[in-house]
């Protein structure tokens, strides 16, 4: 049977993997902002119809417009 590790190990470990957690959320966020812009970006310029982006990525037509209304609620305006 193994040794209960140190508590100041187990600590050190947590904070670690707490700071690595919050990293990989941070870095998937931006990724997902990078993404539902340029989808947004296609659309808005009418490059392409929403069908097309849909058809493009691989996601329901629902499911990209819910994407796109939460991306450019969440985007700064110009006068922010």
């Amino acid at each position: 049977m193994p040794a209960k590790p140190d508590p100041q190990t187990v600590a050190a470990a947590k904070k670690h993997l707490a700071a690595a957690k919050t990293k990989r959320d941070e870095t998937k966020a931006a990724a997902d902002r990078e993404f539902w812009s340029a989808v947004a970006a296609a659309i808005d310029s009418g490059e392409l119809l929403q069908t097309d982006a849909c058809e493009a990525i691989g996601y329901k037509r629902e499911y990209v417009r819910r994407q796109l209304l939460e991306f450019r609620s969440a985007a700064p305006t110009a006068t922010d």
